[in-house]
C-alpha cells in the first residue's frame, strides 16, 4: 500500500487507536483490541471452524454460544490417543497452510483414504493429531468420519481458519502435508518417506490461497475469517532456538492472513492472535506454557461477536 503524505496524515487524524501508548496505558487483563469487520455475519448461519486446538477452542465458545457448528465429530476414547486420558475430539486438529489444504480437499477427493500409513493390524492416519496407532478398520472409520464432516462445507455460511505453525511434513509416497511429526517409532522405521518443510511467505501464501478458492467454489456466498493461533510451537526442526522459531511461524503466518484479507472481499482477518498476546500471561495459559486458558477464549468470542454480529 502506498498513500500520498497528505493522505498518510488524514488517515492518522481519523483513527482514534493510532497511538500505543493510549491503548497500552492501564491495560486489562484481557484487553480489547479495536477491530472493524469488513462484513457482518449471520449469528443465525452454520459456521465450520478448520485450524489447531486454539480453533476448537473457538468453535466450543461460539457453540456454547448456541452458534450452528459444522465441523463437529464424535469424541474418540481416550486410549485411541497417543496421551491417553478421558474421550475427546481434537485429532480433526490441522496445524499448517498445506495440512488446511489437504483438510478442505477431502471434500472433493476422488481418494478419500490415502496418507493411511502402516502394517501388522497397527495403521496411522496421517491426516489426524495425536492418535497412537489402531487397527485399519477404525483408521478407516475415523477418515471416513472426518471425510463425511468436511463435505459439509457446501452448507457453510460462515469458515473460520486459524494457522498454526509453518513448520510442516510431507509424506512423500503421496506428496501429501501430514498433520503429525513422524516421530512415533513406526513412522521412524520409515523416516525416509518424510520431508520437513519450512513453509516460507510464498508457500503459505498459495496454499492458503488455494484452501480459500476451495471453499468459495464449494460455498460462493460463504464468508471466511482468518486468525492465527496463540498456541506456540512445542518444539522446533531448526537449528533455531524455538522462541525464535515460533516468532517467525506466528509472524509469517499473521502477514499471509493480513495480505488474503486484503485481497479477497469475502474474507477478513480477526485479532484473536493480538488480544491473546497481549493479555497478561500469568492468567491467559496453562502452566504449560502452551494451551489457552478458557477465560481469555470467553474474551476473545465476546470481542468476535460485538464485531460480527448484528
Amino acid at each position: 500500500m502506498k498513500l500520498s503524505g497528505k493522505e498518510a496524515f488524514e488517515i492518522a487524524k481519523c483513527n482514534p487507536n493510532r497511538l500505543m501508548q493510549s491503548w497500552a496505558k492501564d491495560l486489562p487483563d484481557y484487553p480489547t483490541v479495536p477491530h472493524t469487520g469488513k462484513f457482518k455475519l449471520p449469528a443465525k448461519g452454520n459456521f465450520f471452524t478448520i485450524g489447531s486446538c486454539f480453533a476448537r477452542n473457538i468453535e466450543n465458545a461460539l457453540r456454547n454460544s448456541g452458534v450452528s457448528i459444522l465441523s463437529s465429530v464424535p469424541p474418540l476414547p481416550g486410549e485411541y490417543y497417543e496421551i491417553g486420558g478421558d474421550a475427546r475430539t481434537g485429532y480433526q486438529n490441522v496445524y499448517t497452510p498445506g495440512s488446511v489444504l489437504e483438510a478442505v480437499s477431502l471434500c472433493s477427493a476422488e481418494n478419500t483414504h490415502h496418507s493411511i500409513f502402516g502394517s501388522n493390524d497397527k495403521y496411522f492416519d496421517l491426516l489426524t493429531s495425536g492418535l497412537a496407532p489402531l487397527e485399519l478398520d477404525a483408521v478407516n472409520s475415523i477418515r471416513d468420519g472426518l471425510v463425511a464432516t468436511y463435505k459439509k462445507l457446501p452448507q457453510a455460511d460462515v469458515v473460520i481458519i486459524t494457522l498454526g505453525y509453518n513448520e510442516s511434513w510431507l509424506y512423500k509416497p503421496q506428496n501429501t502435508y501430514i498433520n503429525r511429526t513422524p516421530s512415533h517409532v513406526s513412522l521412524r522405521r520409515s523416516i525416509e518417506d518424510f520431508e520437513f518443510e519450512l513453509l516460507g511467505y510464498n508457500e503459505c501464501l498459495s496454499l492458503v490461497k488455494r484452501s480459500l478458492e476451495i471453499i468459495h467454489d464449494l460455498s460462493p456466498k460463504c464468508k471466511i475469517i482468518l486468525t492465527v493461533s496463540p498456541v506456540p510451537l512445542s518444539a522446533t526442526f531448526t537449528d533455531k532456538s524455538v522462541v525464535v522459531a515460533n516468532q517467525l511461524s506466528k509472524s509469517t503466518l499473521r502477514t499471509v492472513a493480513s495480505a488474503l484479507a486484503e485481497n479477497f472481499e469475502y474474507v477478513d482477518y480477526f485479532p484473536s492472535y493480538e488480544i491473546i498476546m497481549n493479555s497478561e500471561r500469568c492468567k491467559t495459559f496453562l502452566e504449560d506454557g502452551i494451551h489457552v486458558k478458557s477465560e481469555p477464549v470467553s474474551n476473545v468470542i465476546a470481542q468476535f461477536k460485538s464485531v460480527y454480529f448484528s
